[in-house]
């Protein structure tokens, strides 16, 4: 399997699903569209289609992942959106990205430092499996702008420095809001504390001063809202589903 997401074809292959959906069509023009080798191309679409491809007798669903990839306008967006979704379908990048947020990695780390990170956490894998597991990681991250890559010449080391300029779009944001408490958690009206703390932000390596003014521009464009009653504090997401949520972005797009 290709440890690349090129992002820019990968998009283009997500918005061609907008005008077709039978899943044959599509499957070969995720191949023809790959910046690969052919064989290489049909191995990076078998995981393309387990990421972020949902099948119904045959035809691809238009899910709302798909129609925010292909209706929204900023390219920024599309590649923060795909990459929350690369996220979410990798578990070991859900636990890299936590502990970058959380400062048990570093936002300068070597090469060295995370292999040893890893051997920590995959006691019970083999070393030439965790060694895949870094450059899949690494790539990734480098794929998606979230680590730039350096090389140390004296210490003959590979430098890994966390992107500290990451400012993602607000609709990038609220989307991925709405999908971890609609589709993952399962939670319309979390707590302020559990909105604060959201993987969301983990993930998008949101600190909590950024995260504060992403929910304040939720609640002044009325995707969200705040309730406080007595000590109890809460807030409720004002679309009822993820695709309500997507045409109300499409719609204040289009205003």
């Amino acid at each position: 399997m290709s440890e690349r997401v090129p992002v820019d074809e990968t998009i283009q292959a997500l918005e061609y699903i907008r005008y077709e959906r039978d899943k044959d069509v599509v499957r070969q023009y995720f191949e023809d569209v790959m910046p690969f080798s052919e064989s290489t191309s049909i191995k990076y679409r078998r995981r393309l289609f387990e990421r972020y491809i949902i099948l119904d007798e045959g035809q691809v669903v238009y899910t709302p992942f798909l129609e925010m990839i292909s209706m929204i306008e900023s390219y920024q967006t599309k590649k923060e959106i795909l990459f929350y979704m690369t996220v979410v379908k990798t578990p070991t990048l859900q636990i890299v990205l936590r502990d970058i947020y959380s400062g048990i990695l570093k936002g300068k780390f070597t090469k060295t430092e995370l292999m040893d990170y890893l051997l920590q956490r995959m006691t019970e894998h083999k070393t030439s499996s965790i060694e895949k597991t870094l450059s899949v990681l690494t790539t990734i991250l480098k794929d998606f702008n979230i680590i730039n890559v350096k090389e140390d010449i004296i210490k003959k080391e590979i430098i890994y420095v966390v992107n500290e300029r990451l400012r993602p779009t607000n609709e990038t944001v609220a989307f991925s809001l709405y999908y971890e408490f609609f589709e993952i958690q399962d939670n319309r009206i979390p707590t302020t504390e559990r909105l604060h703390y959201a993987e969301t932000f983990k993930y998008l390596l949101i600190d909590r001063i950024l995260a504060d003014r992403y929910i304040k521009w939720l609640v002044s464009n009325n995707y969200l809202e705040f309730y406080k009653m007595g000590s109890n504090e809460q807030y409720q997401f004002t679309c009822s589903t993820l695709n309500d949520f997507v045409q109300k972005v499409m719609a204040n797009v289009e205003a």
